[in-house]
C-alpha cells in the first residue's frame, strides 16, 4: 500500500542522500515496525492499564514523596565503606 506523508525538505533530502532509491520503502517500513507498539504485545497491553490505572486516580501516591528520604540525608554523600560496614551489622 502507499502512504502519502509531508517531510520537511532538509529531512527528505537527508533522507535520500543517506538511503539509496531502492532501499527507502524497506528502510521505512523496518522503522515503523521497530518504532510502533505491537496492540498484540502483553507488556503492552499491560502499560496501557496501568496508564489507564494512573489517569484515573492521579493522587493515589501524593504522600509517596514524603516518606522516598525517610531515614537518610539528602546532603550525604555515596560511601561506599559505609555501606559496607553497615552490611556487616
Amino acid at each position: 500500500m502507499q502512504l502519502l506523508i509531508h517531510l520537511p525538505d532538509e529531512l527528505v533530502a537527508r533522507f535520500r542522500s543517506a538511503i539509496p532509491a531502492r532501499q527507502r520503502s524497506d528502510f521505512i517500513r523496518e522503522l515503523l515496525e521497530r518504532s510502533l507498539p505491537n496492540h498484540n504485545d502483553e507488556l503492552y497491553r499491560l502499560a496501557l492499564q496501568a496508564q489507564t490505572y494512573d489517569d484515573s486516580h492521579p493522587n493515589e501516591f501524593a504522600d509517596f514523596n514524603n516518606t522516598m528520604t525517610d531515614g537518610l540525608d539528602p546532603n550525604e554523600t555515596f560511601d561506599l565503606a559505609k555501606l559496607d560496614a553497615l552490611c556487616q551489622k
